[in-house]
């Protein structure tokens, strides 16, 4: 699968959606789901889609680097 490259803005813009929806969710509460949370806040500031949305929160910072690193990991046998 190839690697897609996020520009910092990208990055900066997660991690303020990601406390946005750590501050507002509540799970088992549907006026504070995640379709309320982007509803009420995420989509009218960042006027993202609700699926790029749970992209976003299925995220994890660092998760880009460790990838990285991976991909730069030496291998003993080549995968067929």
């Amino acid at each position: 699968m190839k690697r897609v490259k996020r520009y910092r803005s990208t990055l900066l813009r997660m991690e303020e959606i990601l406390s946005i929806t750590r501050e507002r969710y509540e799970p088992g509460n549907q006026s504070r789901c995640y379709r309320a949370v982007w509803r009420r806040y995420i989509e009218p500031r960042f006027g993202i889609c609700y699926r790029t949305y749970l992209a976003y929160v299925k995220w994890r910072p660092g998760a880009d680097e460790e990838r990285e690193e991976n991909e730069r990991q030496l291998k003993l046998f080549e995968d067929e």
